[in-house]
């Protein structure tokens, strides 16, 4: 049977589909009928048709089903080049693809440009079982400046020489700089850069991995962020406990050859690592308990991966290894003990998981359970979406790890109290019942002045400063107390809505597939949020108690929308879902030139994202979301609308925005309201509408904005804090 055939037979018909603010082109019935045939690997076409309405994807998923859904997954993109804002289809190149669980196949994309990588330009592309598109998470760069040369006008020792003179001490340094050239937007300019890597591990409180961006033709600094992925917390020593050795030459060592960790000594020094030995393998004295409690940590932080998660190891394949067992030389996931004098911290660095002894007063050693779960899970970030550790995706690197380093210690000794407080053993050791974090309550975490309310545990409390990488540490208190509420339940004392918790199991479930399937480096608040609720879906449904209080969560700590009904406050119930377009446009259908979409506007009236209409001459686009008035019912349509205008007209309406109701099939049932240039102001000045939509009730309609622009001057209409109730 050809293949021109089979598409014939399967009858596939093509309509499309927005997700995540994109609206791509799809195939009803069998996805693999629509794709460029030329993609695929030979003879899937029939076998997927031979198969009908049998999965193409099992769990964890052989060589040809990877191969198969990286050439599915590229098919789509491919033929919605212009939708992603990519010029064509040399702009990806496809970074791996994981089966999951579930059989979903999720298939991460690296944006390029003239053959360069984009820097924070990812797509994760998601399959259901039968090789359908289910959802894109969208990272891409839209429409990067064509004309932007990618010849260097700087070499690569240049570019070095540049951010070496822009540090502050360059003897300072412990390593070699590291440079790759790649293509980044920067507040809204599109630049050919070298990202030059730095590192000064030397104990003193500017130990850091400063990541500076150079312009490659100017040679001037862009931009810069600290890569030091660092966590203060708790030594809980452990008792007594069993730890996996190995032994040579009459000596023992903890090194675990079976879970391939094994830890190592600094000895008080900051550049020669020791092996740890012992002649008896009681590993009893005094000396050696941080050494227990760090190769404890570290294994128990391996097997919760491993037994609740299926990971083996950080990297998910064993790894990374930075030190060699004595015993075989076999590489180890390495953590070593001892780090300088009197030292304050604990780090993750891209390789290893380092450790200081503390000063005795503000830290007691830094070897606990929820320390190892924290650093470790630094590294399991850096591995799945590797969050850039700056501003709001620097923040959920850090509350990614708080969490984790929670339920590591969760797993081990139970839940209680303790288990939502970060450093509550070591952290001033001198006085008992205080921790460095909590997830229970931000608030109660030390005042460093930064905001009112150190640490915020609400959007609104948000840090927008410069300090602490945009404070990555500050506001992960945010999506930190997101999980408590998810796992637990309770009422924000600030925004007053209950969440109805589902368990911390079920929790971190959600907390993880986010991570490892749904999440790209320069994913935010707004982005956690869409990733979590994608996550519950797919493990519980979208229906699920799970995934309505996942949402719930979230809108608690001020990100996002509630419920439309059910635990979401009291509020009334809101027909219309994601009215305030935080994270994504998704369910509303964009379609047309004149309907775009902005994550992170200049102008929106609450959060970040709003759409927008017009925007240009000679458009025209529309927007919709179909809901159902319950019978009865008389609901009122609200929501904010800005208008700005280069129209010098005051009679004219050149433009037009129109309100409307139409039925499921796209008939025009009622105009509801019509805005045009006329109704121009200043640009971010919203005025809220409301329109009734009485005499509907009990039916199933579109809630429809639609846009007509003439040919002369440009008008842009702003649409956000949409509602139906």
């Amino acid at each position: 049977m050809s293949k021109k055939h089979l598409n014939s037979m399967l009858g596939a018909r093509r309509f499309g589909k927005t997700l995540g603010g994109l609206s791509l082109v799809l195939t009803a019935g069998c996805a693999v009928s629509e794709m460029p045939e030329e993609n695929l690997p030979e003879g899937s076409m029939e076998e997927a048709a031979a198969q009908g309405s049998r999965p193409i994807f099992t769990p964890a998923g052989d060589a040809a089903q990877h191969t198969l859904a990286e050439a599915i997954s590229r098919a789509h993109v491919v033929v919605n080049l212009e939708t992603l804002g990519l010029d064509n289809e040399d702009d990806i190149e496809v970074k791996r693809v994981r089966i999951d669980e579930l059989s979903l196949a999720h298939t991460r994309i690296q944006q390029k440009f003239k053959g360069l990588p984009v820097f924070e330009g990812e797509a994760i592309v998601h399959l259901d079982r039968n090789g359908n598109l289910s959802d894109v998470t969208d990272g891409f760069v839209k429409r990067i400046r064509r004309d932007l040369s990618v010849s260097p006008t700087l070499t690569e020792k240049q570019a070095i020489r540049a951010a070496l003179d822009r540090y502050v001490c360059e003897s300072c340094l412990t390593a070699a700089p590291e440079v790759s050239l790649l293509v980044m937007r920067h507040d809204g300019e599109d630049h050919l850069a070298y990202r030059v890597k730095l590192r000064r591990i030397d104990s003193t409180h500017d130990t850091a991995m400063p990541v500076l961006f150079i312009d490659a033709h100017s040679g001037k600094e862009i931009h810069r962020y600290d890569n030091l992925q660092t966590a203060q917390g708790t030594s809980l020593y452990s008792g007594t406990v069993t730890i996996g050795t190995s032994s040579a030459s009459g000596k023992y060592y903890p090194e675990d050859l079976t879970r391939k960790v094994g830890t190592f000594n600094y000895a008080n020094g900051t550049s020669t690592v020791y092996h740890v030995s012992d002649t008896d393998d009681l590993w009893n004295g005094t000396d050696q308990r941080v050494v227990v409690d760090a190769h404890f940590g570290a294994s128990m932080v391996y097997d919760y991966y491993k037994t609740v998660h299926g990971r083996d190891g950080i990297d998910g394949a064993g790894g990374p290894v930075a030190y060699a067992a004595v015993n075989g030389g076999a590489g180890l996931i390495s953590s070593i003990v001892r780090y300088s004098t009197s030292y304050n911290n604990a780090f993750w660095d891209g390789s290893q998981m380092t450790y200081g002894d503390g000063d005795g007063t503000t830290f007691a050693p830094l070897v606990s359970l929820d320390i190892a779960g924290h650093e470790m899970a630094h590294g399991v970030t850096e591995f799945e979406a590797n969050l850039t550790y700056e501003n709001e995706s620097g923040a959920l690197n850090e509350s990614w790890s708080d969490v984790f380093g929670a339920l590591v210690e969760r797993y081990v000794y139970g839940e209680s109290a303790d288990t939502w407080k970060i450093g509550e053993d070591c952290y001033t050791p001198g006085t008992t019942g205080d921790a460095l974090r909590y997830l229970d309550n931000p608030h109660n975490a030390n005042n460093n002045g930064y905001t009112s309310n150190d640490d915020p545990d609400h959007y609104s409390e948000r840090y927008t400063g410069t300090e602490d990488n945009g404070g990555v540490h500050i506001n992960s208190g945010i999506p930190n107390h997101a999980f408590y509420l998810l796992a637990k339940g309770g009422t924000h004392h600030l925004s007053g809505v209950r969440v109805t918790g589902i368990g911390a199991d079920d929790a971190g479930k959600i907390w993880y597939k986010a991570l490892a399937d749904y999440m790209t480096a320069s994913t935010n608040f707004a982005g956690a949020r869409q990733a979590t609720l994608s996550a519950a879906s797919a493990l519980f449904g979208a229906s699920s108690a799970q995934t309505t209080s996942t949402q719930t969560a979230w809108c608690a700590v001020g990100v996002g929308e509630c419920p439309a009904s059910g635990g979401g406050g009291g509020s009334g119930t809101n027909l219309l879902t994601n009215g305030t377009f935080e994270g994504s446009v998704s369910p509303w259908v964009l379609s047309g030139t004149g309907a775009l979409y902005v994550n992170n506007g200049s102008y929106p009236h609450s959060g970040t994202g709003y759409p927008y209409f017009g925007n240009a001459v000679s458009v025209s686009g529309s927007m919709y979301q179909q809901i159902t008035i319950p019978a009865g019912a008389s609901p009122t349509l609200t929501f904010s609308l800005n208008v700005t205008s280069a129209e010098s007209t005051t009679t004219t309406q050149y433009d037009q925005l129109f309100v409307e109701l139409r039925n499921t099939s796209g008939t025009l049932l009622k105009t509801l309201a019509t805005y045009s240039n006329l109704n121009k102001g200043t640009a971010g000045a919203y005025v809220q509408k409301s329109l009734s939509l009485a005499g509907y009730g009990g039916q199933t309609v579109r809630i429809q904005f639609r846009t007509t622009n003439d040919s002369s001057a440009i008008t842009t209409f702003r649409v956000d804090t949409a509602e139906a109730k």
